[in-house]
């Protein structure tokens, strides 16, 4: 399926606010799974390389990442950051992981909203699963969408229309508001057992929260796609102002706000 969100710098720029947003979740997952110390990692839709560096962090110098994306710009990044970082286990490929060469001796194969962009993603995680070893680790973090929309305390008008915006334009592009419920589905069809399964969104209110820029971000990125679609006009939406506009309501009202969630699944092949 076509990458909704597109490969424009803004697009690098959300991809980099949600890893400091959601990347203590990602490692919790992690942990939770299994991942330790010498493990060699496949990191499927790699990216930025936001999973990459959390994996490369976690598997030591003694473990390997390979991360993998058909965006090749975009790994460009990714390796500029490990390279920053000083992690050389961590190393980036170009393809496609649903048809690409792939080793057979992974210890774990990962993603972080990539499914969310798949259409047959059984046959994927099939394929994936079987470049890992028999007792590996398949995890898997993805859009909880219609789950649990992003809400807030007092209600936000303005948060209200931008989740509108957001869930009209997903609909009209035929994307599956319930991907991360599919996990466990997605996981049996695939011939692996029944995935451990958890459920994250960021909470956060006052001047200084990310998540106001976070969630402006993701609106900036489809605003070409909401336009196009018909969903709402670039005036509506004044975008360069949006997060202003949502940090001033939020703390003129001593509110709090959550962003849109996220669910993980793991299992052991």
């Amino acid at each position: 399926m076509t990458y909704l969100f597109g490969h424009s710098a803004s697009e690098t720029d959300r991809l980099l606010r949600q890893a400091r947003i959601f990347g203590p979740y990602t490692r919790r997952l992690f942990e939770d799974a299994g991942i330790v110390p010498g493990m060699k990692v496949l990191d499927v839709g790699s990216g930025a390389g936001d999973v990459a560096l959390i994996l490369g962090d976690m598997v030591g110098t003694s473990g390997t990442v390979i991360g993998i994306d058909i965006n090749a710009e975009l790994l460009e990044t990714a390796r500029a950051r490990a390279d920053a970082a000083g992690l050389t286990n961590v190393a980036f490929t170009v393809g496609d992981a649903a048809s690409a060469a792939l080793d057979h001796d992974f210890d774990a194969v990962v993603g972080r909203c990539v499914l969310f962009f798949i259409k047959d993603r059984p046959t994927v995680v099939r394929r994936l699963a079987e470049h890992v070893r028999p007792g590996g680790v398949i995890a898997f973090q993805e859009p909880g969408n219609a789950t649990l929309r992003s809400s807030a305390l007092p209600p936000s008008p303005l948060l209200d229309r931008v989740w509108r915006w957001i869930m009209e334009l997903y609909g009209r592009a035929e994307m599956d508001l319930y991907a991360g419920l599919r996990l466990f589905s997605i996981f049996k069809e695939a011939g692996l057992p029944e995935p451990q399964m958890h459920l994250d969104a960021a909470v956060g209110g006052g001047a200084d929260w990310l998540g106001y820029e976070y969630i402006a971000g993701l609106v900036r990125t489809i605003l070409p796609r909401l336009v196009d679609h018909g969903v709402a006009t670039a005036e509506e939406v004044d975008v360069d102002s949006l997060a202003d506009r949502l940090r001033a309501e939020t703390v003129a009202n001593h509110g709090v706000v959550t962003t849109w969630s996220f669910i993980t699944a793991w299992a052991r092949k």
